[in-house]
């Protein structure tokens, strides 16, 4: 602010005024107006009081409307990853994740003030994921990662003038419920006998992860020091993240045990023991291109083309096919979710068989027909 005095082209004095306001929070937001040709310096102390309230007002207001949704975004990442931030604590790994996710599928939301974002932007989002084919489960994932930061906005007042995220109450648009492609027996069989034959790299991790139902994260942490032959089990206990190259706990947090069937015996007996570990280190799994490489292989042998984590799903429909109890299944598998027990339930169609052996809806007269034809 200042109050400059000069000598005009008349000879007169005459003063003028500047008032500069910058917002503290926001930096960016700055205002600035400057007044001349005043005449007393009553006046432009007034006109400067003035200036000062009006411009005030400006930065206000546009602090109340003016953080862009991208400095919302990064304000939270910042937040959360702060040591005084007590009451969750984020796995730096995820926080990346969801930024990751704010900057590809709310690209459109990034430089516009976040109070300005309505439902409708929210329902433009979750309809463009849908059409891009991403499931239901990851629609819910996105939303609630929308609803999580947006709210935080609110209550730390960065978000101001509004009440509710740009998604709060936007339904869930399901896409066509169409069945997961999985293997049959003689499919499995296949993919594990060609590939032994070949001599194949992979042969032993899909054999193990068939054989146990294990995430491919776990089944690359999995230790010799894990498998007990004497009482015939293994611990699963530990997993892998790429993209932190770390190990850590299980998907559900705790460890569990599978048995070991014979033909899993007579796999991991025929591993060499190099290391601590009991599969191959291949390089494109470090890489995280375990999908990629059984895709090809199960395209060259004409089956189904499934990704990795499927053969997860093909230990299960097979356990429960063969008459294991689901209870025993989700145990085996480290499930806590009852939904996620019922989707396997409906693979493996366990629960409908025999359903309609009880119709008969033929014409009485046919069986006798049949009847007279076998006497005759």
């Amino acid at each position: 602010m200042a109050i400059r005095e000069w000598i005009g082209d008349q000879g007169e004095k005459e003063f003028s005024v500047y008032v500069n306001i910058r917002s503290r929070p926001m930096p960016h937001l700055r205002f600035q107006k400057r007044i001349r040709g005043i005449k007393t310096i009553t006046e432009a102390q007034r006109v400067e009081k003035n200036l000062l309230k009006e411009l005030t007002m400006k930065v206000a207001h546009s602090e109340g409307h003016g953080f862009t949704w991208r400095m919302v975004v990064d304000k939270w990442a910042s937040f959360v990853d702060s040591p005084h931030y007590m009451d969750r604590r984020y796995n730096p790994s995820t926080v990346r994740d969801y930024i990751a996710m704010m900057q590809t599928w709310t690209k459109d939301w990034l430089d516009r003030p976040a109070s300005e974002l309505s439902r409708g932007d929210g329902r433009e989002v979750l309809d463009w994921v849908l059409r891009q084919g991403r499931s239901k489960a990851f629609q819910k994932r996105l939303k609630n990662t929308i609803n999580m930061i947006f709210n935080w906005g609110i209550e730390t007042k960065i978000i101001r003038g509004v009440t509710h995220s740009p998604v709060f109450g936007v339904k869930i648009t399901l896409k066509e419920d169409k069945r997961p492609e999985i293997l049959k027996l003689d499919e499995m069989r296949l993919l594990l006998k060609v590939a032994r034959e070949r001599r194949h790299p992979w042969f032993s991790i899909w054999a193990v992860a068939l054989f146990t139902g294990m995430r491919s994260g776990e089944l690359f942490a999995l230790k010799w020091s894990d498998v007990d032959f004497d009482k015939g089990f293994i611990t699963v206990q530990r997993s892998y993240n790429k993209r932190t190259k770390e190990f850590k706990g299980t998907k559900a947090g705790y460890w569990r045990t599978v048995p070991i069937s014979v033909e899993l015996n007579s796999v991991l007996k025929n591993l060499s023991k190099p290391d601590e570990f009991v599969l191959p280190r291949l390089e494109l799994w470090r890489q995280g291109q375990q999908a990629k490489v059984l895709k090809e292989f199960c395209r060259v042998i004409s089956i189904p083309e499934i990704k990795f984590h499927t053969l997860r799903a093909c230990f299960a429909t097979q356990l429960i096919s063969s008459g294991i109890e689901p209870i025993k299944v989700m145990k085996v598998c480290g499930w806590q979710d009852l939904k996620t027990m019922a989707r396997y339930l409906r693979l493996s169609g366990v629960e409908e068989k025999g359903v309609t052996d009880g119709l008969s809806l033929l014409p009485v007269e046919n069986n006798m027909e049949a009847n007279i034809l076998n006497f005759r």
